[in-house]
């Protein structure tokens, strides 16, 4: 569990998603029709962003793509999640694409293969998501390649099968309600297969989730029974499968979202907490470093974050060591320049320092850093302006 020493990014943050309830670390989502050449139509995305997320740094987050958009409360309640986990830094801020779909024949047809049913476009899914989504996603966010599919019933069958299909280009499936077998497809022979000759490159995660036993996934105990008794098991796949046996079908993606995505990230957040609790001040080059783990371990890299970050800062600064509070001030604005308001901060460690000359520059830095600065408002553009016109002063 994590020890939160500053909740908030700073004041200057403004909360606008949903109407209902504000999120203080993503941008409202923003619907969009994707025009997909595999399956020959438009498709209905959501779009969510960290609030972190600016188009002139190429900070790469990663991404959480989330079958049956359509289904609101549901899709909802996984949002909270992430929302609620990044708060404590449980998970890392990661972009969240909405798939929708539909709940009759079309959804129906998506998740199936040409092996089991008469018109089956789940093969054209899975062109639309790793030749078209992703890759568009890339391009147009930034977005790493840590890459987790969240799918519930035929969607938990479907994602189970492009674990099969791409273990090597994902990092994480949480198969919700799965069914493993269909006609002439048996997902748990398929696997054995997959995992008798691929050789994973990073750690893989695998979660996948029952109810009860009267309404929920009946195939459950033959994906678990086999991934506990064989022995061909590469050691990077992680896997794990969570019952609740009093939850039915519909209620058991809010049951099965939480704890899957805290083990999928769990490898982050313990790296984070113990530099948080490290009496060996964060430099560039131990930055630098957990990068790297984080590359080792998920195919790609993670940083800290900006909140920790700001964190970290202050806390050095509060306990004297201002030097070390620059140096992380530093790397932040490295990773996310436009947070300009930590130019602010160097200025005020800087004057502790009785570097009143480089305070100066920073204070500098921080005006001409509003200047199209799309990540403040402009009330909070304001206050920042009258903060900095105040510090010259002294």
């Amino acid at each position: 569990m994590k020890i939160l020493l500053f909740p908030i990014f700073c004041v200057f943050f403004t909360t606008t998603l949903f109407a209902q309830s504000a999120s203080e670390y993503y941008f409202e989502g923003k619907d969009t029709l994707f025009y997909s050449t595999a399956l020959q139509e438009n498709r209905k995305i959501t779009v969510s962003l960290p609030k972190t997320y600016t188009p002139e740094k190429a900070t790469q987050f990663p991404v959480i793509f989330v079958f049956d958009r359509q289904n609101n409360r549901i899709f909802r309640q996984i949002y909270e999640t992430i929302n609620y986990l990044v708060s404590f830094d449980e998970v890392p801020e990661s972009i969240i694409i909405g798939i929708s779909s539909d709940n009759h024949s079309k959804r129906y047809l998506e998740t199936s293969l040409k092996d089991s049913a008469e018109n089956a476009k789940g093969e054209q899914m899975e062109r639309f998501l790793f030749e078209e989504l992703i890759p568009w996603t890339e391009k147009t966010y930034h977005a790493g390649k840590i890459r987790t599919l969240i799918g519930h019933s035929r969607f938990g069958y479907f994602t189970s099968y492009l674990l099969i299909k791409r273990m090597n280009e994902l990092t994480s499936v949480i198969a919700i309600s799965p069914f493993y077998v269909q006609k002439n497809v048996n997902l748990v022979d398929s696997l054995q297969r997959e995992l008798s000759h691929t050789q994973l490159t990073h750690t893989v995660y695998y979660r996948f989730i029952t109810g009860d036993p009267f309404t929920d996934s009946k195939d459950y105990d033959l994906m678990h029974d086999f991934l506990k008794q064989t022995t061909a098991i590469d050691s990077k796949l992680d896997w794990k499968g969570y019952r609740f046996n009093t939850v039915q079908h519909m209620a058991v993606p809010g049951m099965a979202v939480p704890p899957a995505l805290i083990d999928v990230f769990d490898y982050w957040s313990e790296e984070v907490t113990k530099i948080q609790r490290s009496d060996v001040p964060l430099t560039e080059v131990a930055y630098s470093e957990f990068k790297l783990k984080m590359k080792q371990h998920y195919g790609s890299e993670i940083g800290i974050g900006l909140a920790v970050l700001n964190g970290i800062a202050y806390q050095y600064y509060n306990d004297g060591k201002f030097k070390e509070a620059i140096n992380v001030w530093n790397i932040l604005l490295n990773e996310y320049p436009m947070f300009t308001y930590a130019y602010i901060s160097i200025a005020n460690a800087c004057l502790q320092l009785k570097d009143n000359e480089e305070a100066m520059r920073s204070l500098e830095k921080a005006q001409l850093g509003l200047t199209s600065n799309t990540f403040y408002s402009d009330e909070e553009k304001q206050s920042i302006t009258e903060e900095i016109t105040q510090l010259k002063r002294r």
